[in-house]
């Protein structure tokens, strides 16, 4: 009972004290089960380590029953650990620090150093950049901040060089697993943005910061408290010309004779993020969220390395992204703990290539979308079970316009989606044993206006469709001794064809409006082992993984001539891995991370049986190791990728590489500054993730930062 009652606080402390992990309003159309967690009210900013299962020896847990019936009250002294919705699943919580930020790093950086994670940049800083979780697609990620869906229905692939880093308190990675704490399955895994909250204590930050090629960075963030009413101002600036220097094979791989250095040409950028929230508890139980983001993305887009050069093409983006959302832990003492949001995303963008040399054609497009939803979750405690469920409304409206063309007005594409689904966690063996089953049904219509020529009669051009799936999850978690858990989960996930994929962009990629559903079973074992104080060490964890995956319909794009391509359903893919993440910290200040991938990405379609997937390395890993020395932290980190094909068929393919990079860090505790400066590429290897975007050499970054208040150094005075 005392771990079911432990995760009841740890959901109580996400939802109402964090406001972060879910984005959600409930609704009890599912079950009148629906919901229940007790209010935390003694000490409502006290994370609980066991609501991952955690257990540390330090921990002193009183509990107080006056029968088998009463809720027990558990304090708990215990070092800080990151919390995730699922603690059955194998999932990474990226706490975002102050030493994150002025180390110049990205949301794009800070994923690569995850275990089980592959980032894929289309060149440098800025440049548009995709995430693959144990093997996945790109479109098979599924990302949110705070809960609202970031995935679009028009590619599903997010930009994750888009995604600001300062403004967040932390970034969880679910692999394999989709918790109910999100609106939709996903085939690879979710990723989770969890942007901060306003601290009871007044603070402000300033960061400034450049280096090679044009790069420049400023960031400041402030927030207050007064009364009940708490508010945080963010906004981020970042731009670079990007003009680093490559090698250049002039198109002929296998002729060394033609090869010369080159510039990087038409490839600066200028984006700039800004992030209001205000929070208003209403109540010890229920507190009142608003939030709004406004990004903007001003790019030169370049062209492929062996034909650079200034393209004059450019790429405008806009997001915004507004929610509202009501917590609530104890609804009128019935025990029913509750959320929701309703939330709406905008996005434009604007792509001009007036001379045609970045696409085929000139190119002068306007593309909208808006995506209105609202999310309801509640959860409630019944003696050994924890029940959750939600419920999801959205909706998405695509609205394409092409200047470059004689009917400039595109076909208008819409998405209904609804989502239902519901979970019970059971705590057995004296709460030793955590079995979650879940069960979630997507529904998704999709309404498509072909657009009026004289060609349509003869290209039969859906008009629309339905689709719905089934997605099932089984997981397991088994504490054998204090601080290391046996954990295991097994589910089916889908993910429904992107309106890409079904009708098509009106240039060389032709739709497919009979593509059904990519499906598929996640599979994964393994340890978490989490232990303190042990001698010398302060800190120790590791976590080996197996996973396997084994994917149906898998979708790819098919070239079907000289100058288009299709997509169609293939066969069957397999990935089998194994993972493992890890980290220790010792007494005198030296701290190691560590964060391997082993992965075998098979296609099991046709001619191509046995051959692996293109765009997925077979090994990855992380290293950084750091060292306190007084008021300076020397670091190194190192980056190691195994290569990847970049076709089907494995005949082209990007080489192994390393990266070295080392830095080092001055904190001035009374004045409240940080100094950093650090040499990223120590070695000037020359790589690029994929063919014809060429990655920067050798870069030298700095950063100088300001905080005051809470956000001050440790010790500043």
């Amino acid at each position: 009972m005392r771990r079911i009652r432990a995760l009841r606080r740890g959901f109580q402390h996400l939802r109402v004290c964090r406001g972060g992990l879910v984005s959600s309003v409930l609704v009890g159309v599912l079950f009148a089960l629906l919901p229940a967690a007790e209010s935390n009210a003694q000490d409502p900013e006290a994370p609980n380590p066991q609501a991952l299962g955690a257990q540390t020896p330090d921990a002193a847990a009183t509990a107080v029953a006056a029968d088998s019936g009463a809720l027990e009250r558990i304090e708990v002294r215990a070092h800080r650990i990151a919390m995730v919705a699922d603690p059955t699943s194998f999932a990474t919580v990226v706490e975002v620090s102050n030493q994150d930020i002025d180390e110049f790093k990205t949301v794009a950086q800070v994923l690569s150093e995850t275990v089980g994670v592959q980032v894929k940049s289309f060149g440098g800083l800025g440049d548009f950049a995709t995430v693959s979780i144990r093997g996945s697609t790109a479109s098979q990620v599924q990302i949110y901040m705070d809960g609202v869906p970031l995935t679009r229905a028009r590619s599903e692939s997010v930009n994750i060089a888009d995604l600001p880093l300062d403004p967040l308190e932390r970034i969880e990675i679910y692999r394999g697993t989709t918790p109910i704490s999100v609106g939709a399955s996903s085939l690879g895994g979710v990723i989770q943005l969890v942007t901060r909250d306003p601290g009871d204590q007044p603070m402000f930050s300033l960061l400034t910061g450049g280096g090679s090629f044009g790069t420049r960075k400023l960031s400041m963030t402030g927030s207050a408290r007064s009364g009940d009413t708490g508010w945080l101002v963010s906004g981020t600036y970042l731009g670079s010309q990007g003009d680093f220097s490559y090698p250049d094979d002039n198109g002929t791989p296998l002729n060394p004779r033609d090869d010369s250095q080159r510039r990087r040409e038409s490839n600066a950028f200028n984006w700039g993020d800004s992030i209001f929230k205000v929070v208003h508890d209403v109540s010890p139980e229920t507190r009142l969220s608003a939030f709004a983001e406004v990004f903007v993305n001003s790019e030169e887009v370049p062209g492929l390395a062996s034909l650079d050069r200034v393209t004059g093409a450019t790429l405008f983006d806009l997001r915004q992204v507004d929610y509202l959302r009501l917590d609530m832990a104890d609804i009128a003492n019935t025990g029913i703990a509750a959320d929701g949001t309703l939330w709406f995303v905008y996005e434009q963008e604007r792509f001009e290539d007036p001379l045609g040399r970045v696409g085929l054609g000139v190119q002068d497009t306007s593309n909208q979308n808006y995506a209105p939803g609202l999310s309801l979750h509640g959860a409630y405690e019944q003696a050994i079970h924890l029940l959750e469920a939600r419920v999801d409304f959205s909706g998405e409206l695509f609205v394409p316009r092409d200047e470059a063309r004689p009917h400039a007005a595109g076909p208008t594409q819409s998405r209904l989606l609804f989502d239902v689904a519901a979970g019970d966690t059971v705590s057995l063996l004296q709460g030793d044993l955590l079995v979650d089953a879940q069960l979630r049904f997507e529904f998704a219509a999709d309404d498509f206006r072909p657009e009026e020529t004289p060609l349509r009669p003869l290209l039969k051009e859906s008009q629309g469709g339905t689709f719905h799936l089934f997605t099932p999850r089984v997981g397991a978690s088994y504490e054998a001794v204090p601080g290391l858990w046996l954990k295991t989960n097994i589910g089916r996930y889908g993910r429904v064809p992107s309106f890409t994929e079904l009708f098509g962009n009106r240039g060389t990629l032709i739709g497919n409006p009979a593509l059904v559903p990519e499906q598929g079973v996640n599979v994964d074992a393994g340890l978490e082992a989490r232990f303190w104080d042990l001698g010398f060490l302060r800190s120790l964890r590791l976590e080996p993984v197996f996973f396997w995956r084994d994917v149906d319909e898998l979708i790819l794009l098919r070239r079907n001539s000289q100058s288009a391509a299709t997509f169609v359903n293939v066969g069957s893919a397999e990935i089998i891995g194994a993972e493992l993440g890890g980290s220790a910290e010792a007494d005198w200040g030296t701290r190691l991370v560590l964060a391997l991938t082993w992965q075998n990405a098979v296609n099991h379609t046709g001619a191509r049986d046995g051959r692996r997937l293109p765009g997925l390395a077979e090994g990855v890993g992380y290293l950084r190791l750091d060292q306190q020395i007084g008021r300076a932290l020397p670091f190194y980190e190192l980056n190691f990728d195994s290569g990847n094909f970049l076709d089907e068929d494995n005949f082209l393919d990007v080489a192994p590489r390393q990266i070295h990079s080392a830095g080092v860090e001055w904190g001035f505790t009374r004045q409240g500054l940080t100094v950093t400066i650090q040499a990223v590429n120590l070695t000037d290897n020359q790589v690029a993730d994929v063919a014809g975007f060429p990655l920067p050499g050798l870069s030298i970054l700095g950063t100088i930062a300001w905080r005051w208040g809470a956000a001050a150094p440790s010790g500043a005075a």
